[in-house]
Parts: structure tokens; sequence; C-alpha cells
């Protein structure tokens, strides 16, 4: 059975639904994808949707061109707003909608578009920044199986969004913007892409060299969290420096013993393409650091 898609699983969270109810195993995956690609065009005809939809029975039609030429890309971040409503049969066994949630319609959500990932991202993939269109999602890229809200989305039933592209922004633009808003000025900027921003400095601290013993505090968190994903708390951890990913161990490399730094940097030299665990594909990614020793 395939995974609920991770934008779908934090509306669940973000929406106020839950996914309580038990799954529904009566149909293969393929048996409810086709049903879902009819239903999907049977609705698209009665609106009067003028659109196309994939293979992955994705159905997108842009309803409000902006006449923009700013497009977006895998690898980047798209910031957009949206309105949810549920595909189901009434009585009369006509495709309806029934509205679900509005609670980012007027402000915005986020998501990375990420390679071989169907669904919404080949929706956005479509936009402009500034369209407006409808993308009508199978269960498989929704809700899945179990539904949600106990029942206001019914298991396998398709998905609509009324969706808003506001923007799209690489790596190096999100990490600007976050610098700037967060008022930090980076005393190095290295080819990399690391942002190196040294916030106590030790001139009588020792340096360290690439074999020894680093034993560190550390605080890491996503640019548009407000709680860290990871972090030493009260306590220490120790590694050797090619225990890091890349972009953490140059920022150690500039430190002295007993010296602070934060230093934010793009993907490429974090959790790249694939992510880890919670951090997301394509993620730049903040670290506030200090060396306390080496050996």
């Amino acid at each position: 059975m395939r995974n609920l898609p991770v934008f779908m699983f934090s509306l669940l969270l973000v929406g106020g639904l839950s996914s309580c109810q038990k799954e529904d195993v009566g149909l293969t995956d393929d048996q409810i994808l086709e049903t879902n690609k009819a239903d999907i065009l049977s609705y698209a005809a009665a609106k009067g949707l003028t659109g196309s939809i994939s293979s992955t029975g994705v159905y997108y039609a842009l309803s409000k061109p902006s006449g923009s030429g700013v497009t977006p890309a895998y690898g980047q971040e798209a910031e957009f707003s949206y309105k949810l409503s549920v595909l189901t049969r009434n009585s009369a066994n006509a495709v309806i909608d029934t509205f679900v949630d509005s609670t980012y319609a007027t402000k915005s959500s986020y998501v990375y578009l990420v390679a071989n990932t169907p669904g919404l991202t080949e929706g956005i993939l479509k936009m402009s920044e500034g369209d407006q269109s409808v993308i009508l999602l199978p269960s498989v890229y929704a809700f899945g199986r179990t539904g949600a809200g106990n029942g206001i989305i019914p298991a396998n039933a398709p998905v609509r969004l009324d969706m808003k592209l506001k923007r799209t922004r690489t790596e190096d633009q999100q990490i600007d913007e976050y610098l700037t808003a967060n008022k930090l000025t980076p005393t190095e900027v290295t080819p990399s892409g690391l942002r190196f921003i040294k916030t106590l400095a030790n001139s009588t601290g020792a340096p360290t060299t690439p074999t020894q013993t680093l034993t560190i505090k550390y605080r890491g968190q996503l640019l548009r969290a407000t709680s860290a994903f990871d972090s030493t708390g009260t306590g220490t951890y120790s590694a050797v420096a090619s225990q890091f990913v890349p972009g953490f161990a140059e920022g150690l490399a500039k430190l002295k013993v007993g010296e602070k730094a934060t230093i934010v940097f793009p993907s490429k030299i974090g959790y790249g393409s694939t992510g880890y665990q919670v951090i997301p594909a394509y993620a730049p990614l903040r670290f506030d650091i200090e060396l306390v020793s080496a050996q």
C-alpha cells in the first residue's frame, strides 16, 4: 500500500482533521485509482473544466492565469494557498464536491518540489507564479484508504484543491530571505554555499584538526520551523568531523575551542535530494553550534 504524501499528511494535522477510521482493504490500489480517474473525469466534465489528466490520475485546469513567466522547478520551495473539497457520489450517482477546509485560503502553505513524487507536485509544476488553478487528486495522493475527519473525507475519495501559486524560491533565495528576516549578517559566505555567522569569538581558543574528536553543543532547525528537529539540549555530543554532513563539518572547522556560531547551508551540503527522517529533500538548514573541546 502506498503511503500518504507528506503534504496531505500535514493537512490532517493543520486542518484539524484526524485519520482514525479503519482502513479499507476491499480493493486493490489499481482498482481504486481507475475508479478515481473515472470520477475525476466525470466531475470535470460536469463542471465544465477545461484541463487534462495525467497517467497518474492528477487532473489540472488553469482557472486564472497571471501572465508571469516565473515557473517552479524541482529542488525549489513552492508557496501557495488553497481551499480543499472532497469528491463523492450523491444519491443520483453524480460526482459532487463538498467543501472541507479553507485554513490556508488566505495564508501560505509550503512544499519542496521533489522529482518522482506524483500528486500535488505535478499540478504545481504546471503553474506560473500568481496562477490560480483547480487540481483534482486521486485518493492515493490525498487521504488514501482511511479518509479523514471521522468520515468527512471518506476512504478512497478524490479531492479538489483550488490553488494559487504565490511564489517559488530557490534554496539561495530561501536562505537569503531567512537571514534578512532574522537580522543575521554572515561573517563569511563560502563557495559551497555555507553562510557562517560567528556569534562568540575566543582568540585564545585552540584550532582543530580533521582527525580530532570534537565535543559540541548544537541545535538544528528547518528555516520555516520554530522548534528544533535535533538538539543536544543541556548535554553535548562528541564525534570526528567526518561523521557530520559536509555543511555542518565545514562550519565546525571554522571554530576554535570555546567559540560559537550560527551556520545556514543548502541541501547540497546537507541532506540533499533525499532528505533524512523529518528533514525534507532540498531543505536548507540552520544550526547553532558551540565547540566545547577538541581532543
